[in-house]
């Protein structure tokens, strides 16, 4: 083959991630839970369900407890709009607000029950770790350290502590079941924890 016929042979790029592969995969997952059960969910199973092939799964999730997690709340994957320098506070009440509306449904409370029989090293609470309250911090602390940045609340405020206290509350009533979850959670606990933050001690 020519040189000229080498350069015309067009490179793959490699497939770019697929939002309507992903959904498909999720909605593939939560029918698979709804019928067996979180403990039988399979990547082989969910991939012949949605059509895909395993390594699009992969692309997105971990393994199959990560991908459980992801098919209860649903949280999107890439980083939502509002998490850069023009982020506000208001941004940070629509992420808990989410948050909390997924989590207070029937599959976050299937997955609360997970959760309370599964140890702390297993596979399971790592994905819950890694995939709900890890991924939700990150994105909190985005939105915190702009609004910092902006004077809004004080420069010296610890954001690590701060989304502890806040995401804290609504972890600790998602797994001890002692307090309602509710629609006001989310804007109580900002409004409790930031307005320490916005004045001098």
């Amino acid at each position: 083959m020519s040189k000229a016929k080498l350069s015309s042979v067009p490179k793959n790029p490699g497939r770019p991630r697929s939002e309507t592969a992903r959904r498909a995969i999720l909605k593939a997952a939560r029918e698979l839970i709804e019928e067996q059960g979180p403990a039988r969910l399979t990547v082989e199973g969910v991939a012949s369900r949605a059509g895909v092939g395993k390594p699009t799964i992969y692309r997105h999730w971990a393994n199959a407890q990560e991908l459980a997690m992801a098919a209860f709340v649903d949280l999107p994957d890439p980083h939502p709009a509002g998490t850069g320098e023009g982020s506000t506070l208001d941004d940070l009440r629509t992420l808990l607000q989410d948050l909390v509306a997924r989590l207070d449904s029937r599959r976050g409370r299937q997955m609360a029950l997970m959760l309370a029989g599964a140890e702390p090293e297993s596979e399971l609470f790592k994905a819950f770790s890694n995939r709900v309250m890890m991924d939700g911090r990150r994105r909190g602390a985005d939105i915190l350290d702009a609004v910092k940045a902006r004077g809004e609340i004080r420069s010296d405020i610890d954001t690590g502590l701060c989304l502890d206290l806040i995401f804290g509350a609504i972890f600790l009533r998602l797994l001890l079941d002692h307090a309602p979850l509710g629609d006001t959670l989310a804007d109580e606990a900002i409004a409790l924890v930031l307005n320490g933050a916005s004045g001098p001690l």
